[in-house]
Parts: C-alpha cells; sequence; structure tokens
C-alpha cells in the first residue's frame, strides 16, 4: 500500500512539471489525478481560433494494483518513464502501455 501511495505521489509530481500558468491563450490545461483508480492525465482543451475546439491528453498514467505504472499516453519528447526512475520507481514497475507488446523487451522496463 505504501509503494502505490509513494508512486501515485510521484506520478503527480511529474504531471505538475508539464502544467503551465494560465495565460491568455484559450488552451487550458487541467491535471486530472483519480487515486482511487489509479490514473493520472494531464489533458488541454480549449479553443484554437473561434471555428476549432481542440481536446487531447498530454500524458496518462495507470497505477495498478500490482505496483506497476503503465505509461498509456506520452505526447511529449521527453522520456517521461526515465523521470519518473528518478523519482525512485523501479524500472521493473514501468511498463510502456503505449509500445505494442512485442516491443516491450527492448525498452528497459517492464514487459507487463
Amino acid at each position: 500500500m505504501e509503494k502505490l501511495k509513494r508512486y501515485g505521489e510521484a506520478v503527480v509530481d511529474l504531471l505538475k512539471e508539464y502544467v503551465h500558468e494560465p495565460s491568455q491563450n484559450t488552451i487550458e490545461e487541467h491535471l486530472l489525478t483519480d487515486f482511487e483508480h489509479g490514473h493520472f492525465q494531464l489533458l488541454r482543451t480549449g479553443w484554437a481560433d473561434k471555428d476549432t475546439f481542440r481536446m487531447g491528453i498530454l500524458l496518462h498514467f495507470q497505477l495498478k494494483p500490482d505496483g506497476k505504472i503503465w505509461i498509456l499516453a506520452n505526447w511529449t519528447e521527453d522520456d517521461v518513464a526515465q523521470a519518473l526512475v528518478k523519482r525512485g520507481v523501479d524500472k521493473n514497475d514501468i511498463v510502456l502501455g503505449f509500445q505494442p507488446e512485442f516491443i516491450r523487451p527492448y525498452s528497459g522496463y517492464a514487459v507487463a
């Protein structure tokens, strides 16, 4: 249980680094945390122009009951898995869920 709490806090800490201060921009960022169900996201919504509404998930992590962190979406250029390792998450507890299963053994992280 302690591991789940620690890993959840590490994910939230990482996500907070990606949240920008509100500006004049019409795109808003939303940090969504659901510790009960183990989902953590950074979501962007807003109007790109007067006719185009945008919504997209920048980052999505799932913390499974077995203590593994599944990275389900990473639309950044950053190695967020390595950023989690720097926060004390064991590489064997990180799954690159957005990668096909046959590629995961070569990632250096957990397969599942």
